[in-house]
């Protein structure tokens, strides 16, 4: 009697994973926060995929992204969490310290990452393996007010290109009419929470880091932006990233340091705008890179597995990056990409030109949240304030950061 039960217990579980043992098609959830008007090009690339493999089939599930965080991690601890997930870089070491998403290595192989973006394929690693294959990477770069250049007396085709310019440019854009003390107009928008993150930008340009938050290159840094805050008024404080973009897109700033999603905002509000890269700091010229990943359950299965590779290698090539590119206006992650394949957008090349000095902060960093929301951004916001002293609250914030770095 037990012999018979086992056997048969033995042929209802090959029952049912033999749609996927036996030629049958194999299914992959997929989640995902891309609402905007990049959401038609995402599902036209994946109806391709699926057109043009009958034996896989994606299944796409778009929510926010607020409600994505929510939902994802007890998805996954209770066994329910979706095959693919696409979510910023900063997610991808907190949730492969958790466990629950595959090592990805036998996909980086030298013939896939032979025209990735570098630091796009680097930004994937966490404790010396990869969880996540490339989706995206964006450079941040400089907006800049043309008209507001030129009635400066600045030259509105030349940008600032080193800090001394671009602090003294900023100085002179900085227009304060009545005497108040508040500016009608501000040399820049430089937000410090719910935004991009601009303040390491800085801190990288003077060869400091997060990391290293009291060394003398990033006390040195952040010295001397404050001081441009509090003392010169070029930015207004306890800006989010929406009011940051409002400031520049209203004329009431004159530079602003954004991602490609927002040229269409700048163009419809009548704005004559250039763009260039973010100026050099004394030790580097470097920026952010906004950059997104594919992640893969830990608890998919051989066919799964197979069938996500597949996706990763069609989602990656050229064909799929130019039509991506030229549909979402974001710049892709391959290097053989060139200024044709993407005409229909100019300012895809505009922003991928400037890949090679792009970096993703915090990589494999299981810990970003506690690091850079409830440590450096409240630190920030202290010394932008008036609050604290740049040294004491550097030096605090390094305190708590160090203990949680690498966890």
């Amino acid at each position: 009697m037990r012999r018979l039960l086992a056997l048969a217990m033995i042929a209802a579980l090959t029952a049912c994973g033999a749609p996927e043992q036996s030629g049958g098609k194999t299914t992959l959830t997929f989640w995902n926060g891309y609402t905007g008007p990049d959401r038609p090009t995402l599902e036209g690339l994946v109806k391709k995929f699926n057109d043009s493999h009958p034996d896989i089939q994606i299944q796409m599930n778009v929510m926010t992204w607020d409600v994505l965080f929510q939902k994802l991690l007890p998805a996954y601890t209770s066994g329910n969490g979706p095959d693919l997930v696409a979510f910023d870089d900063a997610h991808i070491g907190r949730f492969a310290a958790k466990g629950v998403l595959a090592p990805l290595d036998d996909w980086f192989t030298a013939e896939q990452t032979a025209n990735l973006v570098k630091p796009a394929v680097d930004a994937t690693v966490f404790k010396g393996k990869h969880y996540a294959v490339p989706m995206t990477f964006t450079p941040i770069l400089m907006y800049y007010n043309k008209k507001l250049f030129k009635d400066a007396g600045l030259d509105p085709e030349t940008p600032p290109a080193t800090w001394a310019d671009w602090q003294a440019a900023l100085k002179k854009l900085t227009k304060d009419t009545n005497g108040d003390g508040r500016p009608e107009q501000y040399g820049t928008a430089l937000p410090d929470h719910q935004t991009i993150q601009v303040w390491p930008i800085l801190l990288w340009g003077n060869g400091g880091d997060l990391l290293s938050l009291n060394s003398p290159q990033s006390v040195q840094a952040v010295q001397q932006w404050s001081d441009l805050i509090v003392k010169d008024k070029i930015s207004p404080t306890g800006l989010g990233g929406a009011d940051a973009d409002k400031l520049f897109q209203t004329g009431k700033a004159a530079t602003n340091i954004t991602g490609p999603w927002m040229t269409t905002g700048f163009k419809e509000a009548g704005l004559d705008f250039g763009v260039a890269m973010v100026p050099a700091g004394p030790a580097k010229g470097v920026t952010l890179a906004g950059a997104s990943s594919f992640v893969l359950n830990a608890k998919a299965d051989a066919a799964k597995q197979k069938a996500a590779k597949e996706w990763f290698t069609f989602w990656n090539s050229k064909e799929s990056q130019i039509a991506w590119s030229n549909g979402s206006g974001f710049p892709g992650v391959r290097t053989d990409v060139t200024p044709d394949d993407t005409k229909a957008n100019p300012y895809v090349a505009q922003f991928a030109a400037y890949s090679d000095k792009a970096q993703v902060l915090l990589s494999g960093q299981a810990e970003f949240r506690k690091i850079y929301e409830e440590t450096f951004e409240p630190a920030i916001q202290k010394v932008t304030t008036g609050k604290a002293q740049v040294q004491p609250a550097l030096d605090e914030a390094a305190k708590t950061i160090a203990p949680l770095a690498s966890q």
